[in-house]
């Protein structure tokens, strides 16, 4: 009997309609997924953006908050007074050296107290500044031998951090003096403050006593002698920064993206005054233009501005609205910045710190 053949499968292709439907869902994920990568890739970059805003803020605070907390310390001594703290400094009165003055505040054009005019190189506009006066504590620098007479080098543990030409203070629980070195020795360790040629040189040899090794709280010390200014300077990125002079020395740029920097100093003003002045308490924040008595500032209050460093026009946040913000940076009722249409994030920073050493 004849087998009938069998019939041969087939395998049929897609049609046009069929393929022209799958082309046109395959391209809505791949648009979905599209827009997803990108609205992923904006978020991530405006949070990696404001997190480098926030710690810029940390850093520049904590700059500004450690330093203030020292205004005014000259080791264990007390009181700041002309006849407490001596200087054989050339020039002892100049803005630099000037340690009767702890701390000076500019508005506008002019320092205050002093009425210094000579504003820190590159300060940007509008913004304030700050100068700090402290020995630094972070050497543990002590006399090891009483000094003979007045004009005897100083003999001490070591000379560690310390370089020809810098300006230093002995201290010891009475009284304190700065001086310009003048000459080391490592091998036996002591420090020479000879008068003569240097910036600013010292204008005699002798101190106003022979210091003698203390037991006291740290000993007879000595400490560079640092007047250190903080201000709002334009950065090697070309983004606002904030930067620190010490004496006579170039800025330094610490941190970027601080945009203003605006202080207001709180004075006790009730009267009658409290004589136990651990106790002050700041009756009024003024500018210090306004500060009626330095000596009653009992309190700093700090207010920055900072911004991300990209603008959408230059970086990738292009996801940025216009900033049409109102800024009060230092708190005053008073917007310093309003409005300034770019797409730059914005974030005001504020902190107050107590005066423990000007008290």
């Amino acid at each position: 009997m004849k087998r009938s053949t069998s019939k041969l499968s087939r395998s049929g292709g897609f049609s046009l309609v069929e393929l022209m439907v799958a082309l046109t869902i395959g391209l809505i994920i791949l648009g979905a997924v599209s827009s997803l990568f990108v609205s992923s890739k904006q978020t991530y970059t405006t949070q990696d953006s404001l997190a480098r805003l926030q710690e810029n803020a940390r850093f520049a605070m904590q700059f500004l908050i450690k330093d203030l907390r020292l205004a005014g310390y000259f080791g264990c001594i007390s009181d700041i007074a002309p006849d407490s703290v001596y200087s054989s400094l050339n020039s002892s009165t100049a803005f630099a050296y000037n340690a009767q003055v702890p701390l000076e505040g500019l508005y506008g054009t002019t320092w205050y107290p002093s009425g210094t005019t000579t504003l820190p190189s590159g300060i940007v506009s509008g913004t304030d500044a700050i100068a700090i006066r402290k020995a630094d504590p972070s050497n543990s620098i002590s006399l090891n031998a009483e000094m003979p007479n007045t004009s005897a080098v100083l003999k001490v543990n070591s000379i560690a951090g310390l370089s020809d030409g810098d300006i230093i203070m002995i201290s010891d629980c009475a009284s304190a003096d700065i001086m310009q070195i003048t000459g080391l020795n490592s091998t036996d360790p002591h420090i020479v403050h000879n008068a003569g040629a240097g910036t600013p040189g010292n204008s005699g040899q002798q101190l106003s006593k022979a210091y003698s090794p203390s037991t006291g709280p740290g000993g007879t010390r000595v400490m560079q002698f640092k007047t250190s200014q903080y201000f709002i300077g334009t950065g090697v990125s070309g983004n606002p920064a904030l930067f620190r002079q010490d004496n006579t020395a170039a800025p330094v740029e610490l941190v970027e993206g601080i945009e203003n920097l605006q202080i207001l100093y709180g004075e006790y003003t009730t009267l009658p005054p409290d004589p136990n002045r651990q106790n002050w308490v700041p009756s009024i924040y003024r500018e210090a233009s306004a500060v009626s008595d330095w000596t009653k500032v009992v309190s700093v209050r700090i207010g920055i501005l900072a911004r991300t460093l990209d603008d959408a026009v230059t970086g990738q946040s292009k996801e940025f609205e216009k900033d049409t913000g109102q800024y009060d940076v230092d708190g005053d009722g008073t917007n310093e910045l309003s409005n300034p249409g770019d797409r730059y994030k914005r974030r005001v920073f504020q902190s107050v710190v107590q005066m423990r050493n000007i008290l």
